[in-house]
């Protein structure tokens, strides 16, 4: 190769690396500006969430305060509903946030009793009935503790905006992963066996100190919440904390067995081989082996050996499937998992994620008490999250009777409501009280409605408004 045409190779080469080069910049540059565009967007996000729930707590707090000095049953019912229709948008907010959702359970589970109570106290005041001493103590013992949950919350956002308190905490350098350089941190359980005097004093201090984030200031809320005893009250929603699950399997199970049935559930959703490792421990009636593997944090009951809780916080990619193809999803992984019984009821489009909730069916009637949520990835149609809690704590064997005719059930609605579908269904009430009803769907003044005839005595049972909004259906 003579040097005229080398020198004209050598050009070519140049101009081409330099083209590539120009190229992955420009395309480097495109993709940190689309992230930074996106950071801002969840920042605005989270910034709008958390507002609204500090705003959302303050206004309950405000709320329960006015109910127990109020002596009509007017005002003492109006102020009841403010109570629970504001716990119903501080956990919608709080749901929205960067947080753990196995670390937060105890907020999110404290709004919601308060709410759930409230819901019921107010229906009992409109009734023209009384409150008695031991409800008026509950109510009292709720107050005090969203009195905690709304300082937390206000001394959260003063941190947020004065001193700038990221969302989530730094993750770990190298250095402290080795040991070097970063401060021990005791992570807490539900229960991990007794633990020294200095170990409790440490967790103490640690507790007192200023949060790091947002997401540490709510676990310790969290935690500090935890050591509270469990409300005593009857009350209409599907808690977690029961006296006696009703639907789990008889019998204990040891750690070796916990591990083999975390492998198994793993291997059934897509991770083949997997090695789950034990974290800790948690107590209750639903409590059991907390295991963690990779991103993933899933829990084994004790009693029965069963998954009621299990999330994957791994990093969802671009969405690929709409409401159809995740659903048909669910309907594939609720059959690999045994649920087979289960029927899908409602969605909830969360963007990355839809939520489902599944209930059990059987002889006809869809039993809403027994109720598994699931979480599907948009990226490819994986199970991300599962909360089975409320269908083990719920199910048992019940007489799924009929009185009277579905014609006659229909007579006993709104004349302007008109039906489009109808069904049999088991719905909760006060307590482990349940109703057999009739499901009536139909449009009554322009408005869609869900409402429930007592299959028995044909009482009206519970009317629900259906709500259209971009991720779903919303009941009120």
């Amino acid at each position: 190769m003579n040097d005229e045409k080398r020198k004209k190779l050598y050009s070519w080469l140049s101009i081409t690396f330099a083209l590539a080069f120009v190229a992955s910049l420009a395309w480097g540059v495109y993709e940190y500006q689309l992230l930074k565009e996106y950071r801002v967007a969840t920042e605005n996000q989270y910034k709008r969430a958390f507002n609204d729930l500090v705003t959302s707590l303050n206004e309950v707090e405000t709320s329960m305060s006015k109910a127990k000095v109020a002596n009509s049953p007017a005002l003492k019912a109006l102020y009841m509903g403010e109570t629970w229709k504001g716990c119903d948008s501080a956990v919608g907010n709080l749901g929205q946030l960067p947080a753990d959702e196995v670390g937060l359970s105890y907020v999110d589970t404290t709004i919601n009793q308060v709410g759930d109570f409230s819901k019921t106290m107010t229906r009992k005041v409109a009734s023209a009935e009384v409150m008695t001493a031991k409800e008026m103590a509950i109510f009292e013992d709720m107050h005090n503790r969203i009195i905690d949950v709304n300082r937390a919350a206000q001394q959260l956002s003063q941190q947020v905006y004065s001193e700038n308190l990221a969302w989530i905490d730094k993750p770990e350098g190298l250095l402290e992963k080795m040991g070097f350089g970063g401060k021990n941190q005791t992570v807490q359980t539900a229960a991990q066996g007794e633990e020294s005097g200095a170990e409790d004093k440490a967790k103490q201090e640690d507790q007192q100190k200023p949060s790091s984030s947002v997401r540490s200031g709510l676990n310790q809320l969290s935690e500090t919440l935890q050591k509270h005893p469990p409300f005593d009250y009857e009350g209409e929603m599907d808690k977690h904390y029961v006296e006696k699950p009703l639907g789990l399997p008889k019998g204990e199970i040891d750690e070796k067995k916990a591990i083999s049935v975390a492998k198994d559930f793993l291997e059934k959703i897509g991770y083949k081989e997997a090695t789950p490792e034990l974290s800790g421990l948690s107590q209750g009636p639903m409590g059991g082996f907390i295991f963690k593997y990779n991103d993933i944090i899933l829990e084994v009951t004790k009693q029965g050996g069963v998954v009621s809780i299990y999330r994957d916080k791994r990093e969802i990619n671009e969405r690929k499937l709409g409401l159809e193809e995740t659903v048909g999803k669910a309907k594939d992984i609720l059959k690999k998992l045994g649920w087979s019984s289960m029927v899908i009821t409602t969605t909830q489009d969360l963007g990355e994620t839809f939520q489902i909730d599944a209930v059990h069916f059987e002889s006809g009637f869809k039993i809403y008490p027994d109720k598994l949520r699931l979480i599907i990835a948009t990226d490819n149609g994986q199970l991300v999250g599962l909360d089975s809690t409320p269908y083990y704590a719920f199910h048992h064997d019940r007489n799924l009777n009929t009185v009277l005719s579905l014609e006659e059930a229909k007579a006993k609605l709104d004349k302007n409501l008109q039906v489009k579908e109808s069904s049999l269904a088991v719905i909760a009430k006060i307590g482990t009280q349940e109703a057999n009803c009739y499901e009536f769907i139909g449009i009554g003044y322009g408005e869609e409605y869900l409402v429930y005839i007592n299959a028995i005595d044909g009482s009206e049972e519970k009317i629900s408004r259906v709500i259209q909004t971009p991720r779903g259906k919303l009941l009120q």
